[in-house]
């Protein structure tokens, strides 16, 4: 087998499926009552869905701009390398505190939320701050420019 490396295209394509997948899981989620699991585990995916989104899309965009990056960038790593796209206090904080969120990753968890509400909020602004992060997408990597 051959490693190839994903293009920046195919990588904002991964990365747009990753955070539909997360709003569709929300809007479920949301529907569904918590009888099974605790209410706060159950919104752990959509975080991890769209860490995974972010990261994606921010190194299609410095791959894009034809600036080199290490293989393994964490989030904040990455927005740091793409700071012209001008993220306000606000969205760093958010960004900052979904990268916080995936330390179970590491076997270890911060007591973020006090509740899941709060927690179903914070997964709706991560949304929303996605959705902004896909209108500052260079004009080349918009799929309509192609055809």
């Amino acid at each position: 087998m051959d490693k190839r490396y994903l293009s920046p295209l195919e990588m904002l394509n991964i990365a747009t499926q990753h955070a539909y997948a997360a709003d569709y899981l929300l809007q479920q989620i949301t529907n569904w009552t918590y009888r099974q699991t605790e209410p706060l585990s159950v919104l752990t995916p959509v975080t991890s869905l769209m860490y995974q989104a972010f990261q994606l899309t921010l190194k299609a965009y410095c791959l894009h701009e034809h600036r080199p990056i290490k293989e393994y960038k964490n989030l904040i790593e990455l927005v740091e390398l793409n700071r012209h796209l001008g993220f306000s206090q606000q969205e760093i904080i958010l960004l900052k505190t979904l990268a916080k969120q995936q330390v179970f990753l590491k076997g270890a968890d911060y007591d973020l939320w006090e509740n899941q509400q709060q927690f179903h909020v914070f997964c709706e602004q991560i949304l929303s701050l996605y959705q902004k992060l896909q209108t500052m997408m260079p004009l080349e990597l918009h799929p309509d420019y192609l055809q």
